[in-house]
């Protein structure tokens, strides 16, 4: 977005836009309430997202919002076809259809820790 824009709006569609940003997020979190959110290894995948210089998502999106998995990949340099492979699946549709109550810090932790033991 153009930083000259930013400059020219007003007040009043500052406080809209966050208003709209807000709801949305809210609307998000709601929608993430039916996902399992306790898992037992979130911490250890945490620290091997510090480790490895990733930015973990927000616990309330699911697991289909794959770009999280793209990113990860990309900004490690390492294919992620390998990792489907060892999931048993050919694509990230199939990865993320196994388990649909998953979030995606669960998801992106799960692979994190495949590469770390690869390395």
């Amino acid at each position: 977005m153009n930083k000259d824009y930013l400059k020219n709006i007003t007040k009043e569609d500052r406080a809209l836009m966050l208003e709209k940003a807000k709801a949305k997020r809210e609307e998000k979190k709601k929608a993430g309430e039916g996902l399992r959110q306790n898992y037992a290894d979130e911490n250890y995948h945490r620290m091997i997202a510090s480790e490895l210089g990733i930015r973990m998502p927000a616990s309330y999106l699911p697991n289909t919002e794959v770009k999280y998995l793209k990113r990860a990949a990309k900004h490690l340099n390492i294919d992620i076809k390998d990792y489907l492979e060892a999931c048993g699946v050919k694509t990230l549709k199939q990865l993320v259809a196994m388990n649909p109550d998953m979030n995606m810090v669960c998801e992106l932790g799960l692979y994190l820790e495949y590469i770390k033991e690869k390395k």
